[in-house]
């Protein structure tokens, strides 16, 4: 059996020259040493991941949180502005109602007193139209016995006889023969104006007088057709260029303008009859049908709306 040699003092022998050129073996380090140390980078790759995956994880949380919370007051401060608009449109709401109120009372309010002085202006004018009424009446009793003639030229030099020659011949071409005796007064209406065809104003003896000469010239007229033939200048004797002539009741002022506003209304709505009777003045559409009384402008109206 072989037996191996020892060498004592090995360093001393690595320096022998008999060891010299013998290749010394280096020793080959331990495999676990190797992996323990991969294992010990891996852990620590991996707890730098998640200590870096976990910072910024937090960072996110951090920066989602903040977001959250910057939107939270956001919406706190928005619902916020919300209810003081709200609160500010109820009050606004509360106001315009007692606004909206208030303008209702108001206008009724203004509604009943313009009703009532609408109702009182009724009442006016009825008690005006009244007194005018009155006033006519009383004034035409002053002239219940007077008639107006119209459209006569005035005569060279004319006097009161020659007045009272022109009714004469009027009440004789009607076929009513009177006399001087049956006229009381006779005259023309004084005026400023320069007109050569100013009324002549008879005043009769009696009203009878008066109303059958009225009446008989109204009569001549509805005989005569035609306008030429009807009562006129060359029939009573007056020389010149044939005036037609007419003959009614001696009106007040205030009668006159309603006569004269009941004969456009006749004409302008085809009414064939419009006269005066004893201070009054009638309306008449056709032959038998109802007379209307004019008693003011008011009546015409009501004609007109009523139409």
């Amino acid at each position: 059996m072989n037996q191996s040699q020892s060498v004592p003092g090995i360093p001393q022998a690595l320096n022998d020259p008999e060891y010299v050129n013998i290749n010394a073996r280096h020793k080959r380090p331990r495999l676990d040493d190797s992996a323990n140390d991969q294992l010990e980078e891996f852990k620590l790759e991996i707890k730098q991941m998640l200590a870096s995956w976990k910072q910024d994880h937090d960072d996110s949380i951090k920066k989602m949180m903040a977001d959250q919370t910057a939107l939270v007051t956001k919406l706190i401060s928005d619902v916020a502005e919300l209810k003081l608009q709200n609160l500010q449109i109820q009050k606004t709401n509360i106001e315009l109602e007692k606004s909206s109120i208030t303008t209702s009372e108001l206008y009724d309010d203004m509604k009943n007193q313009v009703k009532r002085l609408q109702d009182e202006c009724k009442e006016y004018k009825k008690y005006t139209e009244s007194l005018e009424k009155t006033v006519r009446d009383l004034q035409y009793k002053s002239r219940s016995s007077t008639v107006e003639v119209r459209n006569v030229l005035i005569q060279p030099n004319e006097s009161t006889d020659d007045l009272t020659k022109i009714m004469m011949n009027i009440a004789k071409a009607v076929d009513l023969p009177i006399s001087s005796t049956n006229i009381r007064d006779i005259y023309r209406v004084p005026s400023m104006s320069t007109s050569t065809n100013k009324a002549i104003i008879a005043e009769f003896t009696s009203v009878q007088t008066k109303t059958e000469l009225i009446s008989r010239v109204r009569g001549f007229n509805n005989k005569h057709a035609n306008k030429e033939d009807k009562l006129n200048s060359q029939l009573i004797g007056l020389s010149g260029q044939k005036q037609p002539i007419y003959v009614d009741e001696h009106l007040c002022l205030s009668a006159k303008k309603l006569y004269y506003a009941a004969r456009q209304y006749a004409k302008q709505h085809e009414y064939k009859f419009c006269w005066s009777s004893n201070g009054n003045i009638f309306l008449r559409k056709q032959v038998g049908q109802k007379q209307i009384l004019i008693k003011s402008e008011a009546t015409l109206l009501e004609l007109q709306e009523n139409k």
